[in-house]
């Protein structure tokens, strides 16, 4: 799998870079570095992105394997709930016949302030109401993360 290109201001950091804007220039001091979690959450984004592209039952997949950054991981039926979840959020609100549905969907936000771009998990646009709804997939463990006001959505929508 291929590494994604991640924005200096990109949408997973903007929680930082919008309170700190000073925090841009000295986090690019710091090596780049992945944990074996951020790893499993890349497995599991992979299986939520095929899943919904190809309306599969992620639960079929159980006992496959991902390989990220030569890494291999499991798909359990841990996994496989999480991403069942977020297939029918992204679904339940989906109209085929009248939606425009977006997966991984890359945008470039260059014209606000250069090297701003990013990739959306999924989006909806409702071109009745003209109303989108942004969904960003959230694979781990810790701590659980405020959709209300939330910065990366916020970006994502701009985007």
């Amino acid at each position: 799998m291929a590494q994604k290109a991640h924005s200096d201001l990109g949408a997973s950091s903007a929680h930082r870079w919008m309170a700190c804007p000073g925090s841009v220039r000295l986090s690019a001091t710091v090596p780049a570095t992945s944990s074996s979690y951020a790893k499993e959450g890349t497995a599991a984004h992979t299986l939520a992105e095929a899943c919904l592209r190809a309306s599969d039952d992620p639960f079929l997949h159980v006992g496959k394997e991902i390989i990220v950054d030569g890494d291999k991981f499991p798909v359990t039926d841990e996994m496989a709930d999480a991403v069942q979840v977020y297939i029918q959020a992204v679904t339940g609100d989906y109209d085929e016949k009248t939606d425009v549905l977006a997966v991984e969907r890359r945008f470039n936000l260059g014209q606000f302030y250069p090297g701003m771009f990013g990739t959306c998990d999924a989006v909806i646009y409702k071109p009745a109401t003209k109303r989108m709804v942004v969904y960003d997939f959230k694979y781990g463990k810790g701590y659980g993360v405020e959709v209300e006001n939330n910065p990366q959505l916020k970006y994502y929508g701009l985007g």
